[in-house]
This record gives C-alpha cells, sequence and structure tokens, in this order.
C-alpha cells in the first residue's frame, strides 16, 4: 500500500487565530464543524487534487486528540499527525498488526457541519504514542461530504507535495517505512535546520533527523511526527499570492516556506 495522503492536520489552541494567520498568509480554510467525539473543531483549506489541511482546535479542556501539541501551540502547533486514506480501516489495521505495528483503532468518526450535513468515517491510528505512522480513515458517507469542492482551482498551489517527518533514528524510520510499505531506497539531503532528508523516490514522504535548533526542539517536545507540509506549487505564480521567504533547494527542487507560519508550511516546485 503507497501510503497516499488524504490530509494533514494542523493544531491551535484557538481556531480563529489559526484561520487568521491562513488568512493573512492568502489562503481562505472554510469552517467545517465540530468533533463532538474528540472535543475538536475544524475548518478545512481543500487543495485542488482533494487532499486538505485540516485546521483543528479543542473545544474542551481534554479533548481526545493531539493534547500534547494543544498544550505547546502558541497559539499555532503546526502538524500534528497525518492521514492516509484507504478503502477499509479495518483491512488496513489488520495488514499493519500482522508488521507487529502497534494499532488504536477501529474509532467511528463523525462531525457535523454548519449546514447541517452528517460527516461519518472510520479511524484508525498507527504505531503508538508518536505520529511518525500516518493514522487511516474511510468514509462511511460519500467523501464529498467530509471533503467538498477545493476553491483553489486555477492557483499556483494544487496539492500536498510532501509532509516532512522528524526523527531521531533516520536509518530506523527508513527501514520502518521500507518495511511497512515496500518503499525503494531513498534519495539523500541535508539542510541546516531539518539536518539529515530522506525522501522515497515518486513517494509523499520526507524523513528528517535534526541536530539542533527549531525543528530539533520540536522533536525533543513532542516526539516524532510531522514538523512541515509543502504544497506543490508553481512557485513563481505562489510569490504573488502568497507571502515566500528562504531559498533552499531539497532534492534538486526549489522550496520556500509561507511567512508567519512559522515554518510549518512552505511550498515545492512542481
Amino acid at each position: 500500500m503507497r501510503p497516499v495522503i488524504d490530509h494533514v492536520p494542523f493544531a491551535a489552541s484557538d481556531l480563529d487565530a489559526l484561520v487568521e494567520r491562513f488568512e493573512a498568509a492568502g489562503f481562505d480554510p472554510t469552517y467545517g464543524g465540530a468533533h463532538p467525539d474528540a472535543g475538536t473543531e475544524m475548518a478545512a483549506l481543500v487543495l485542488p487534487d482533494g487532499s486538505y489541511l485540516e485546521l483543528v482546535a479543542p473545544t474542551r479542556e481534554h479533548p481526545d486528540r493531539w493534547p500534547a501539541y494543544f498544550d505547546a501551540a502558541d497559539p499555532v502547533a503546526g502538524p500534528c499527525d497525518w492521514c492516509v486514506e484507504t478503502g477499509s480501516v479495518h483491512a488496513e489495521c489488520q495488514r499493519v498488526i500482522d508488521h507487529d505495528v502497534t494499532v488504536h483503532g477501529p474509532i467511528h468518526g463523525r462531525r457535523e457541519r454548519p449546514d447541517g450535513t452528517l460527516v461519518e468515517w472510520d479511524q484508525a491510528f498507527l504505531g503508538g504514542d508518536d505520529s511518525l505512522l500516518p493514522f487511516v480513515v474511510s468514509d462511511r458517507t460519500p467523501r464529498e461530504y467530509r471533503v467538498p469542492d477545493s476553491d483553489l482551482y486555477g492557483s499556483p498551489v494544487s496539492g500536498i507535495s510532501w509532509v516532512v517527518l522528524a526523527t531521531d533514528d533516520i536509518a530506523s524510520a527508513i527501514e520502518r517505512f521500507q518495511r511497512l510499505y515496500r518503499l525503494p531506497e531513498p534519495d539523500h539531503d541535508y539542510d541546516d535546520t531539518y539536518g539529515d532528508l530522506a525522501r522515497f523516490p515518486g513517494q509523499d514522504i520526507v524523513l528528517c533527523e535534526p541536530a539542533s535548533g527549531r525543528v530539533r526542539e520540536r522533536l525533543d517536545r513532542l516526539g516524532p511526527g510531522p514538523v512541515s507540509v509543502l504544497l506543490s506549487a508553481n512557485i513563481d505564480d505562489a510569490r504573488h499570492r502568497h507571502p515566500l521567504d528562504g531559498g533552499r533547494e531539497w532534492f534538486g527542487r526549489r522550496v520556500r516556506f509561507v511567512d508567519g507560519l512559522d515554518g510549518y508550511l512552505g511550498v515545492v516546485s512542481i
């Protein structure tokens, strides 16, 4: 199973504050409703390829998911997990259990959209306490209930290209992903902020092992998991619509980060 990204949750202590950050960066998230069972609420930034960023914040003192990220938010904590769509959560749970992966789920998820539409899905979280492995989702209601059409058709940004996952041991993480998903040998690169980089050709995953700085500090505080999301874009066009900063190149492709989002969101050249 190739892990194709369905969506990436972004955590904040306050949803309005997170939406305002995205709006200031030239994006327009849409409020999607509350998760009454989980104690959170969300807004969605749906991208033209159907993937999306889920902006999520707590609605009660002790939400069921991502409490460490909400506690760390000031007011934004960035990507707190990443999600892969599967035809059957139950079947995927059995598959990964056979690979000695810890599973929490399946769990029935639901939320009511502002227009009254009830959205339902199944989900399961893989790999124990950290977010290095994705959680998986399959829809009970039509997917378009959960993921409406994008407002960004014609935008220079087309979808989620890479989720950047921080780890203390990149060699072990490479082996873990190869064993679970039968991925090819990765390409390697280096970045002063993210440290050693590894990318599986043709995949949506970049692993990093930071030695120092803000990414290292985040890894120490929150454990292995996503640290940045890079959207695929025509960078020359995107810089006229979104405030982009930093000139760097990863794996032969141009990378820029979005001002005001603390290095959590960037773009990578198509």
